[in-house]
């Protein structure tokens, strides 16, 4: 009896999970499909369509000499007169969208997470150790993590995750995040 049981939990460990596209960060439609895919968009949005998402493009990364399939994200900042743009792509196994690029600074990162993706269950939390590469700063890690509030499996339902960036053990930034399918970030 107690083989059985053995090898009935694993099945139940993974049956209420459920899938985050990446489609839902892009504010694009929803396919019933379980797979990472890098659908091509060129839109804006935001106050006054400031903020632009493009991509999928190959980008090289000095750093590593690798080249990696990312989505610009730029917006202009009053603050610095000049436009910022973010290299993002999908990181850590699957498990996240992050930035590989920040022009802020010249900043590389290694393993950024700030969007869920794949699979997830409603109140997990994962965290993930980001490396980065300043320009200004030089060298230092950050540890990402995110927390799923609301997933629901229902093409209406929002996405609603609890995001902490953390430096030795002090919390930097920390933000609750929602996105709906066809909407973007709310």
């Amino acid at each position: 009896m107690a083989v059985l049981i053995f090898l009935i939990l694993p099945i139940i460990s993974f049956a209420d999970e459920i899938f985050i596209p990446v489609e839902l960060w892009l504010g694009e439609n929803i396919t019933q499909s379980e797979k990472i895919v890098f659908p091509e968009v060129n839109f804006k949005f935001g106050y006054k369509e400031r903020h632009k998402i493009k991509g999928p493009i190959i980008w090289q990364n000095s750093k590593t000499n690798e080249s990696i399939k990312v989505y610009v994200r730029s917006r202009y900042s009053k603050k610095e007169d000049k436009e910022i743009s973010q290299l993002w792509t999908v990181t850590n196994n699957n498990q996240c969208l992050g930035r590989v690029f920040d022009n802020r600074n010249n900043r590389f990162i290694e393993n950024g997470c700030k969007f869920p993706i794949g699979f997830w269950k409603q109140g997990e939390s994962r965290s993930f150790t980001s490396n980065y590469f300043d320009e200004r700063k030089g060298n230092y890690k950050r540890i990402k993590t995110i927390t799923i509030l609301n997933l629901e499996n229902n093409d209406k339902s929002c996405l609603k995750f609890n995001w902490k960036s953390s430096q030795k053990g002090t919390v930097i930034d920390e933000n609750i995040y929602e996105y709906c399918p066809r909407k973007r970030l709310r």
